[in-house]
């Protein structure tokens, strides 16, 4: 079912996965994003902008606050306009119910599963080597992903920090993390390969 086809409105459809859907972003060669379970609408609309900068066409999201909706009242409006700097319409998001399913179907269909965590046991994000098979999962601001949820993953990558503060918040870490991606796989990415 589709939603938001008013142009004032994200682009936005309900899922229930059976089989990974095939991602828009794979067709120019980008990893697939996974956001699971974000609390903070600023926070969305930060994510929306890093992600239409980079070039990314849609967003996943298990989306249990019901952040991503078809229709906002004034001030959440005022706010995706504003913080997102009109990116957020320009992403087609896709709800998926059940992550665990979304996960497995790519994992024997597409390509890896890479969470990011804040774990100093977890790959290093600078020495893990990305493709463009992969599916990125970032985790809420304030639990991150599920140990159960990573148990499920290829791999866990971590953005060293070297503060007191032990993580980043979800939008900052979202932009480190793809802009590595970028870094790796170059600005046509289309045309790069990675190894695992």
């Amino acid at each position: 079912m589709l939603y938001g086809l008013d142009s004032d409105v994200p682009r936005f459809e309900r899922l229930r996965v059976s089989h990974a859907p095939l991602s828009q972003n794979f067709e120019i060669g980008l990893p697939a994003v996974l956001l699971y379970a974000p609390q903070e609408f600023r926070n969305l609309c930060l994510v929306s902008r890093t992600l239409e900068g980079f070039g990314h066409r849609e967003c996943f999201v298990f989306d249990p606050f019901r952040l991503v909706r078809d229709r906002y009242g004034k001030a959440r409006t005022r706010d995706l306009r504003a913080i997102s700097a009109g990116a957020f319409q320009k992403i087609r998001w896709h709800r998926v119910e059940r992550p665990d399913e979304l996960l497995r179907e790519h994992r024997d269909h597409r390509g890896r599963v890479i969470a990011t965590v804040a774990a100093e046991n977890a790959s290093p994000l600078g020495e893990f080597r990305f493709a463009s098979t992969d599916l990125l999962l970032f985790g809420s601001e304030s639990v991150g992903v599920p140990a159960d949820i990573i148990a499920a993953t290829d791999a866990a990558v971590t953005i060293p920090v070297s503060g007191q503060t032990r993580s980043l918040n979800l939008a900052v870490a979202v932009g480190i993390v793809l802009f590595e991606l970028r870094r790796q796989l170059g600005p046509n990415s289309a045309s790069s390969t990675s190894s695992p």
